[in-house]
């Protein structure tokens, strides 16, 4: 690893900051309390396994975010259960549990607060939907670390693109040359920052093997680590 400090740091949120698989297991419990079927192990893998394939192709434009959100529970429902639901209002419902989900990653708040008392630049650049976002920043208290938030839904694109990242430079006082985004997606935040021109940080806890083509500029297994660079 190198030496380099950085000023700026722009954050990823789902499972780099806050849990987002512990929300996601909170809201899919809740919903299928509500349509009164059994939430088992098996059911839930295949959802967040279709529902991960779906944010994939919204990455590569392959669909639509108005897509993603009627096709993941119609789509779903019809193919696991035999179940013919909304898909949109039944998204709707989900939305509003998982806004509740804000289980913090472990050594977040530390690294956080540490980088914020040395008057580092903090931003938050995550894809999702802004409201459900925003809710759950503001639960878990941590929205106060951030100088901006953004949100893919409010930028109308989302990470890689190029475009997410020409916003967010135009929008706020971060310097490229001194920047650093640190997240746990390469498809998503460690490609979006390449394709920036920024330095990258993946943050892997679980070690899991890069068979990709996209390589970071450093691997964490501990959000502890970021300090070196601060």
């Amino acid at each position: 690893m190198t030496d380099k400090k950085y000023q700026t740091f722009i954050f990823d949120l789902d499972d780099t900051l806050l849990d987002f698989k512990s929300a996601e297991q909170q809201a899919l419990q809740l919903l299928f309390s509500d349509l009164k079927l059994k939430l088992d192990e098996p059911a839930k893998q295949a959802f967040s396994n279709f529902n991960q394939s779906l944010w994939k192709k919204l990455e590569k434009k392959q669909i639509t975010r108005e897509q993603l959100f009627e096709e993941r529970f119609h789509t779903f429902f019809k193919n696991y259960y035999h179940l013919e639901i909304n898909g949109n209002s039944c998204s709707d419902q989900y939305l509003s549990y998982l806004a509740y989900g804000h289980e913090e990653v472990d050594g977040a708040r530390e690294l956080l607060t540490d980088l914020f008392s040395a008057k580092k630049q903090l931003y938050l650049a995550t894809n999702g939907v802004f409201k459900v976002q925003i809710q759950r920043l503001k639960d878990a208290k941590m929205a106060e670390f951030f100088e901006q938030v953004f949100v893919s839904e409010k930028i109308g694109s989302e990470k890689p693109d190029p475009e997410f990242f020409k916003y967010f430079f135009s929008h706020s006082n971060a310097d490229p040359a001194q920047t650093l985004i640190v997240g746990d997606s390469l498809s998503s935040d460690i490609l979006g920052g390449i394709n920036a021109g920024i330095d990258t940080m993946w943050f892997n806890p679980e070690r899991t093997t890069n068979f990709s083509q996209i390589s970071p500029s450093y691997q964490i297994d501990s959000l502890s680590e970021v300090k070196k660079f601060a």
